[in-house]
């Protein structure tokens, strides 16, 4: 029984993962592309497409390091996380600290950075702010997508010790 659970644990935990990395390539390498190129105003596209997405992430985050926590208390391996004397441990710690790295950036665009922009676009200010902040926010997603990358890899390693 207990296998079942965890597998059923792992595949929330990678399913969320599918979700939230899978979701900021596709913003990137479709939709953002296809909406520069075919819409005049990108932005709306794109702003939809956020606010579709942003719940979906939030979600899938939370599940994340839920499960997270269950499959490394369940790993009979976790014994040894406090002390990082073994590549699992080690493995874990760069995880998830890149993990939470990825967190705080998704909150910090969704809280902070992308009202801000809405409110300065609302009240017409000047232009060359507001595409500022709009290129930050995207550096933001690509800086994302790279971590998102280095925690699938990170997650793979995992599999294998």
């Amino acid at each position: 029984m207990n296998e079942i659970i965890l597998t059923v644990v792992t595949w929330i935990h990678l399913s969320s993962a599918v979700v939230w990395v899978g979701g900021i390539f596709f913003i990137l390498f479709i939709a953002l592309p296809v909406a520069k190129k075919t819409l005049e105003q990108p932005g709306k596209l794109m702003g939809a497409i956020g606010k579709k997405f942003v719940p979906m992430a939030n979600i899938s985050i939370l599940l994340i390091f839920i499960t997270g926590i269950f499959i490394s208390l369940s790993s009979h391996t976790f014994s040894d996380f406090a002390s990082l004397n073994s590549p699992w441990s080690q493995t874990l710690f760069a995880k998830v600290l890149t993990a939470l790295v990825m967190a705080s950036i998704h909150f910090y665009r969704g809280l902070v950075l992308t009202p801000k922009i809405e409110r300065l676009t609302a009240e017409g200010s000047s232009p060359e702010d507001i595409k500022r902040l709009q290129r930050l926010s995207l550096n933001l997603v690509k800086t994302n997508f790279i971590l998102g990358t280095v925690v699938l890899f990170l997650t793979g390693m995992l599999s294998v010790y």
